[in-house]
């Protein structure tokens, strides 16, 4: 099939779509992608969601049909219909997913250590201060619930008389239940999730992650073969969270793969990045494989690269290059990607759905895959489902940004 003309609007897509570290899998985010895309659209569009299927063992699949209504500035436009893949690594996480206490204490050692002695600290707060304060996180819910325990254990202690035997054993109990309780509300509040994330980022750059590097090489495999068995006008790879390092090694696979060089033609890959936490792996030590890939992506003349991060997003490296404070120079000759969009969140929500919007950190971390309240610099869903070409919305990013 021809690549279609910048001018001329996108009649199929293909998105492939690759999930943070969330264990929820493909029918929570067949849900959200639905809810979110039934919500009115700030292009006056109509965007149709249908039933999900299962065509691999850990890829599902769902048509989205786009129209605008006669409520929006073009009616009875062009209609869109894309194929929404889901590239599953649910079962991935579930097996890096902590749930003992134990274990959850002992991987938040083991990652502090990582910060501390790999890492660094000074290196990752001059890469996103905020991500310095939100990597801390977990660590004052641990120390709050320690000392609320122990605060309770002492109080427990002074005002009760108990026999001999039990005036430990009774105030240590009670102690132990708040700190554990309080170990609970962390992790209901997505302290502990972080936790999960950084070990498991941790896994990724030692190459400990088991079953990543054969599910990287099945997604090549799967994008590509595809595109070979139904092609379309245009493919667009999008990640979010952890998603956007898990697209790296998929991106790097397909830009050396000379089939996917002949199944693209003139068109270059499109990428799609939300919420990227770049830094979180690449300033790792052991990360070679992953900072060597990303060179190569920044540099290469066939990568259409949109990153989009936000302000508000506290586990994102807001507007941080992919290889800030790595040592890693990006490689010679070609247009430096990506191109890099703030998204405006602050002014698409009514002041007040915004304020509760800002008590939520995580729900903050999500916004991106949400159909805001009015229009924007930022609109998901015209983006991967709308008739404009990738590259049109990567152009018209770069000219906002100058």
């Amino acid at each position: 099939m021809p690549p279609p003309s910048a001018a001329a609007p996108i009649r199929r897509r293909r998105v492939h779509y690759f999930s943070g570290f969330d264990p929820r899998g493909a029918g929570h985010y067949h849900r959200l992608f639905r809810e979110q895309g039934a919500r009115p659209q700030p292009s006056g569009a109509l965007v149709n969601t249908g039933s999900r299927s299962r065509p691999h063992p850990h890829t599902h699949r769902w048509p989205v049909q786009w129209q605008l209504t006669s409520a929006s500035e073009e009616p009875n436009g062009p209609t869109v219909r894309t194929e929404h893949v889901f590239m599953g690594w649910d079962d991935i996480i579930r097996a890096h997913w902590s749930r003992r206490p134990l274990a959850l204490l002992g991987e938040l050692v083991t990652v502090y250590a990582s910060m501390v002695f790999e890492m660094g600290l000074g290196r990752l707060k001059r890469t996103h201060p905020t991500m310095l304060i939100t990597a801390l996180l977990p660590a004052l819910g641990v120390l709050v619930a320690a000392l609320l325990g122990g605060l309770v254990a002492w109080a427990a202690a002074t005002a009760m008389t108990l026999p001999a035997g039990w005036s430990l054993a009774v105030p240590g109990l009670l102690g132990w239940l708040v700190a554990r309780g309080g170990l609970w509300g962390a992790d209901r509040l997505g302290l502990f999730w972080l936790t999960r994330i950084f070990g498991f980022v941790r896994h990724m750059s030692r190459g400990t992650a088991a079953g990543l590097d054969e599910r990287t090489r099945t997604w090549v495999e799967q994008v590509i073969a595809r595109q070979q068995d139904d092609p379309v006008d245009e493919v667009v790879l999008v990640g979010h969270s952890v998603g956007t390092l898990l697209l790296v090694g998929v991106v790097d696979g397909l830009l050396q793969d000379p089939r996917w060089q002949v199944l693209q033609a003139d068109r270059r890959t499109a990428v799609l990045t939300l919420g990227q936490c770049y830094g979180a792996l690449a300033l790792l030590p052991r990360a070679t494989a992953f900072r060597t890939a990303l060179r190569r992506m920044v540099a290469h003349p066939q990568l259409a690269w949109l990153d989009v991060t936000a302000r508000i997003d506290p586990m994102c490296f807001y507007r941080a290059a992919p290889l800030a404070n790595t040592g890693a120079a990006p490689a010679s000759g070609g247009a430096q990607m990506p191109v890099q969009l703030a998204a405006r969140f602050f002014q698409m929500y009514a002041p007040r759905r915004w304020a509760a919007i800002r008590r939520d950190k995580v729900r903050a971390h999500f916004l991106y895959l949400m159909t805001p309240d009015r229009a924007g610099n930022f609109d998901l869903y015209t983006l991967l489902y709308g008739p404009q070409p990738f590259e049109a919305h990567l152009e018209q990013a770069r000219h906002a940004a100058r």
